[in-house]
């Protein structure tokens, strides 16, 4: 293949049925592309590009060093994965009350949607509100010091509310924030009781106010997120600082995800979500409560920081109207591009109207920072796109398009995922989808790509055909580029007028899925398909139908779940959004023998369903032959068996805590019954520790250490080659002391776990390790300072001689931390 050096040419009319367009590069359609003038040189050498023309985020003063361990203490307590969820849900929920109004997928009605929006939420603020003034009012009138843990525990139960009228979400989040508040209030008074003579109560009020002055914040942003905005967290510099006091493995998977991975799709559907929000709100709430237990612990009970001030605190988080409305105006240039497209003449020239949407798909894409401020690399792309989907337009070409859109299967997802979109409206939504998919992946691509016109002409090549593959039917596709040959799909954009679109392939294989399969193949968290499917009440094998589904700019799970009546068939019950699995090139291998319809995606957007990125696919199993999953008991009992371990290096203390659902839960209670319990406990919680990781850890294992006063924290040494050996080696005699103490635990008390199960809601088992040894030896790994001889230690297994003390508890439903 040649490449001009002196400008970026475009396909030429002059060019025979078997030249390759584009400076050499290969037609990706089926039949030759015939094309209009070639482009004029745009002068990409040298550039001469200015800075982004965003401003740098305002920079907030997170807390003193002397409360950085405090302030750990205090995110990790708070921290409560059901509550991340209970937020998108209630999101999901407001804005399908908000969808239910309005028949038009168009962005108009603003103003109406919000007023929708907040009167659905209206009783929950309320009610949250009550309750934080209730607990509040108890606490001011109990002499807390003088109660024992039980005692006060029982005086937080006492408080609890059901939330009478209340959503389903709106009930889920209460629960969040009840459990949040007495986290919270605990680890104030836990504070105040190491000092004699402290007066608990303002302390534990002030701890309240703070949490009362954000519940209103919280729900605008949730109202935002419901009707297609992007709202800021509550304090991006609270979380920066929670980054860099707790190593979590998640924030080497995002920096990875967010810097872009070669052959990965890196820009997130949303480029804000609920799981950020809800980061942002535990991070703010550590802040003061890591004020309020320095307070405490210094004996000072009237801390400046913590006077019952909720209002000065919460307003000045009070949304004022400029929250982003990036997905509005993108929703808004994508309409407009169909309709530019659909009304263009035979040989008319698109490239105006394609270099006016870019703007807006690229303000919507976190990576789109890198071709804003390129004018002449989108002039180029504009110019050569258009020219290579101008022989689909026109009232005489668009035809054939549109047929062979309509034989791929569009008729059939009218039915299952019914839209605004007419069949008439196929092409150009197709052309147009092209086009985005094509900005998309140059957006992704590296700096120096877009810095070379030799490698920009490439990049910009493979983007198209790559668009052309996955949007175009196949019979159009050439052989070699099609994605699922046996298939013979396409995916089609469904609500693309709207804020929150996504596609649908138009097929929908049946699969047999053994036990062998399901076992191999992961989802989101790492989890196994068949623990999964497990907690949905089904068994293996299974025959299955498949939907397929893939992310664009402003898709979320829970939005496909809500309007496509595939995935929310498939997904009884009231979360359909949780029986989605991401289709990786491992699982669409395993389950469609066809790898290429796979797409593989960085890690932080596999380790949950809250926040995936834009071209990643989906995929939801809808039992054949066999009733569908019912909905799940009540509690935790759809949430499939999974493990969790945090290293806390400063105490030296190591949690191992697994989560059984309730269908593994039941057979080991039948087992332990039946005087085998300890053989059937040991083999389900040795399998759930398999799966971890330590020396490239997700969202299963965290690693948390404090800042020193004269140290910073780096991820240097966790992404070295020391520290992932120092994990791998530490990993072995974590599994070893793990099972040890559950064998003794099980063999004399092994009817505790058949208690916990009888509830149905699925048993969590910790164990808890301190003393642990060879944990400093960890922690200089993380930081980069091994020495060789500590090294030698760690890999032959001396560092980690001794036995750490051992607790294990089980209890009833999902405890994971």
């Amino acid at each position: 293949m040649s490449i001009t050096q002196e400008s970026l040419p475009a396909p030429t009319e002059a060019r025979d049925s078997q030249t390759p367009p584009a400076g050499g590069y290969e037609n990706p359609f089926s039949e030759a592309l015939t094309a209009p003038e070639p482009v004029a040189s745009v002068g990409l050498l040298p550039w001469t590009e200015s800075l982004t023309p965003f401003a740098e985020p305002a920079s907030g003063r997170g807390p003193a060093r002397g409360q950085d361990v405090l302030y750990a203490q205090a995110l990790a307590e708070l921290h409560d994965e059901a509550f991340d969820e209970a937020l998108t849900d209630l999101v999901a929920e407001t804005a399908g009350a908000v969808d239910e109004r309005f028949e038009s997928e168009s962005t108009g009605y603003g103003t109406e949607r919000e007023r929708i929006g907040d009167a659905h939420l209206a009783p929950l603020g309320l009610e949250a509100e009550r309750y934080l003034d209730r607990l509040s009012d108890a606490i001011g009138e109990t002499d807390v010091a003088s109660l024992t843990g039980e005692q006060f525990d029982a005086l937080l139960d006492s408080m609890d509310t059901a939330g009478e009228g209340l959503t389903p979400a709106g009930e889920e989040f209460l629960g969040g924030l009840i459990r949040k508040a007495k986290g919270a209030v605990k680890f104030v008074a836990n504070a105040a009781k190491k000092v004699a003579g402290t007066v608990v109560g303002p302390l534990l009020r002030g701890a309240l106010a703070k949490l009362k002055g954000l519940v209103r914040p919280l729900l605008k942003r949730v109202l935002a997120f419901a009707i297609g905005r992007l709202p800021a967290p509550l304090q991006p510099a609270a979380r920066a600082l929670a980054a860099k006091i707790t190593l979590e493995a998640e924030a080497l998977a995002e920096a990875e995800a967010y810097e872009g991975t070669e052959g990965l799709a890196a820009a997130p559907a949303m480029p804000t979500d609920p799981e950020l929000l809800a980061e942002s709100f535990d991070a703010v709430v550590a802040e003061a409560l890591a004020s309020a237990a320095d307070a405490a612990s210094r004996g000072d009970a009237v801390a400046a920081s913590l006077r019952e001030e909720p209002e000065s605190f919460g307003a000045q988080d009070e949304l004022r109207g400029d929250e982003g409305r990036e997905l509005e105006a993108l929703a808004e240039a994508r309409a407009e591009l169909i309709d530019r497209i659909g009304s263009a003449g035979e040989g008319e020239d698109l490239a105006p109207a394609v270099e006016n949407f870019v703007p807006a798909l690229l303000a919507a894409l976190r990576l789109g920072i890198r071709l804003i401020g390129r004018p002449r690399v989108v002039g180029f792309l504009a110019k050569y796109v258009a020219q290579l989907i101008g022989r689909w337009t026109g009232p005489q070409l668009s035809g054939p398009l549109a047929h062979a859109v309509v034989d791929a299967g569009l008729r059939l997802l009218q039915l299952e995922s019914p839209s605004d979109e007419s069949e008439s409206e196929a092409a150009p939504t197709l052309l147009a989808a092209t086009v985005e998919d094509t900005v998309r992946r140059l957006a992704e691509a590296e700096d120096y790509t877009l810095d070379n016109e030799d490698l920009l002409q490439l990049a910009v090549a493979e983007a198209f055909e790559q668009a052309v593959a996955t949007n175009f039917p196949s019979a159009l596709v050439r052989p070699g580029l099609q994605q699922a040959p046996t298939l013979a799909g396409s995916f089609v954009t469904r609500r693309a007028r709207s804020v929150h679109p996504f596609r649908r392939y138009t097929r929908v294989p049946d699969v047999e899925i053994t036990p062998q399969v399901a076992e191999a193949v992961r989802t989101f968290g790492g989890v196994t398909l068949a623990a999964a499917l497990r907690a949905a009440g089904l068994t293996l094998p299974l025959r299955a139908r498949v939907h397929i589904y893939e992310a664009v700019a402003g898709t979320t799970l829970p939005g496909i779940a809500a309007r496509d009546r595939g995935a929310g068939r498939a997904g009884a019950g009231r979360r359909p959004w949780r029986r989605m699995h991401p289709l990786t090139p491992q699982a669409a291998g395993l389950l469609l023998r066809e790898p290429r319809l796979g797409v593989a995606a960085p890690a932080a957007f596999l380790r949950s369903r809250g926040r995936v990125a834009a071209g990643q696919r989906f995929y939801v199993l809808e039992p054949v032959g066999g009733p569908a999953a019912g909905r799940p008991p009540a509690g935790a009992a759809d949430r499939p068996s999974q493990p969790r371990v945090v290293v806390d290096l400063p105490q030296a203390r190591i949690d191992v805590v697994v989560h059984l659902a309730d269908a593994d839960a039941q057979g080991i209670a039948a087992a332990v019954r039946q005087g085998s319990g300890v053989p059937a406990l040991l083999k389900a919680l040795s399998g759930a520790f398999r799966g971890l990781d330590f020396a490239r850890p997700g969202r299963g294992v965290v690693i948390r250490k404090e800042t020193g006063e004269d140290e910073d924290f780096s991820l240097a040494g966790i992404t070295g080659g020391v520290a992932p050996a120092v994990l791998g080696a530490l990993r072995k005699r974590v599994r070893g002391w793990f099972l040890t103490q559950l064998a003794q635990w099980a063999r004399s008390r092994g009817e505790e776990f058949a208690r916990a199960a009888g509830q149905g809601k699925g048993v969590t088992v910790r164990v808890g390790l301190t003393g642990v040894p060879g944990l400093a030896l960890v922690h200089d790994a993380v930081n980069g300072r091994l020495s060789a001889d500590s090294l030698r230690t760690v890999l032959d297994g001396s560092a980690f001689r001794g036995t750490p003390q051992g607790q294990v508890t089980v209890t009833s439903g999902w405890q994971l931390p």
